[in-house]
């Protein structure tokens, strides 16, 4: 492992994203330099006594602090699933390292030009405190869109552009004029719901619940294919080697030809994170001023999170279907918290959970439940393993402390 790849896995030790292999390298690597003077991490790059022994310092202060809680399916007599919970020592070596990296993470130069003529600004609606799919024309109307039902999307002109038939909203229909310049419509997804869109060059995108994607009526020859979303989305990208498509979640850009991929921006989360299932993506920051842009790619398999506070990326290779198993209604968590499985079923069901229980929040699990299983058939599955109680008023659900039921 060369200097660049320790130095990113140091960072995800530091945000706890570490898997039990990744954590024990580091622990075995920092051990295995016990006796010498200095720890060396390539390049001629070394890390002091006095900072490698409070590395060491603090990683046995931290030993057992936390345990993971494993949701595992099994099955009774009557074949309906039941999980248990095992307990085991993944966490439990939790230390801090105070390694800084700057905005410039150690990947190939590639700038790009910035087209100062497209318009990034998402609406500020607000998904979570919304019942109804919205879409948001040029002229400022926003207009309601039924989930089953049928209309035509229309330009200033009264030029169909885009037609909705159930759950899709396909904009492929007039291929015939071309525009002259950029119109943009604006498809909001409130939380309990999910979306599918066409866009104008054939790309499909899944969009998931508390979901805002801004994206052209029309894509322009000669111009790059470019969106900008909010929450998270699944792109099925269209090939057409001629014209980049690009999705912009804040200060991030993901570049493709064509391809398949997760992308994962809601506002409340700490990472901007891309997931390739398919082909190949190419990330960079956003344009600045006076500023070059750096860029990595991506292979299929692998996750880029980009974090938002400390402006670091980090690379890992995934289960893939931990990200997209949200296209098919299904939940899957795989050593996450119960406070980011919270965000998720607020998402999924249209509630909001106020967890006064801090303890829960706290605990790992791995589970998985199907788009069938209600919010009460989760909340039951979690409360019978770690034992909680709860109260549900219309959709506010107040999760209490480890009450005798």
């Amino acid at each position: 492992m060369n200097k660049q790849s320790f130095l990113l896995l140091i960072d995800k030790f530091l945000e706890g994203k570490c898997s039990l292999e990744e954590q024990e390298y580091i622990i075995n690597y920092y051990e295995s330099f016990q006796n010498k003077e200095e720890v060396v991490i390539g390049d001629n790059k070394r890390i002091d006594e006095e900072t490698r022994i409070k590395i060491l310092n603090k990683i046995r202060e931290n030993l057992n602090l936390k345990n993971t809680l494993t949701l595992v399916p099994k099955t009774d007599n009557n074949h309906h699933r039941i999980k248990r919970i095992l307990k085991s020592n993944l966490f439990k070596y939790a230390a801090i390292f105070l390694i800084a990296f700057g905005l410039g993470y150690v990947f190939n130069m590639n700038p790009f030009e910035n087209d100062i003529n497209i318009d990034n600004t998402i609406v500020e609606t607000n998904p979570k405190n919304s019942k109804e799919i919205t879409l948001s024309l040029p002229n400022g109307n926003v207009e309601v869109i039924s989930e089953n039902g049928k209309r035509k999307v229309y330009d200033a002109n009264g030029k169909v552009v885009g037609v909705q038939k159930g759950n899709q909203l396909n904009y492929t229909h007039n291929k015939n004029k071309q525009l002259a310049k950029l119109v943009y419509n604006e498809l909001t997804i409130p939380y309990g719901k999910r979306f599918d869109l066409v866009l104008s060059d054939g790309t499909n995108v899944k969009l998931n619940a508390g979901t805002s994607i801004k994206y052209p009526v029309q894509f322009i020859k000669g111009k790059e294919r470019k969106v900008f979303i909010k929450g998270e989305a699944y792109f099925d990208v269209a090939k057409d080697k001629d014209h980049p498509f690009i999705v912009n979640a804040n200060n991030i850009n993901v570049e493709v030809l064509g391809t398949e991929f997760n992308m994962s921006f809601y506002p409340e989360d700490n990472d901007i994170s891309t997931v390739l299932v398919e082909g190949s993506v190419k990330l960079y920051e956003s344009a600045k001023e006076n500023l070059e842009n750096k860029s990595i790619m991506l292979s299929p398999g692998y996750k880029a999170a980009w974090s938002k506070n400390r402006e670091i990326m980090s690379i890992d290779k995934v289960d893939v279907s931990i990200y997209t198993a949200w296209k098919d209604g299904n939940l899957l968590f795989k050593n996450t918290s119960f406070e980011n499985i919270r965000k998720k079923l607020e998402r999924k069901f249209n509630v909001v959970i106020d967890n006064k229980y801090s303890f829960l929040d706290q605990q790992i699990y791995t589970a998985s439940f199907l788009d069938n299983e209600s919010i009460e058939d989760i909340l039951e599955y979690f409360s019978e393993e770690t034992s909680f109680n709860y109260t549900k008023e219309n959709n506010k659900i107040t999760i209490i402390t480890n009450l005798t039921k």
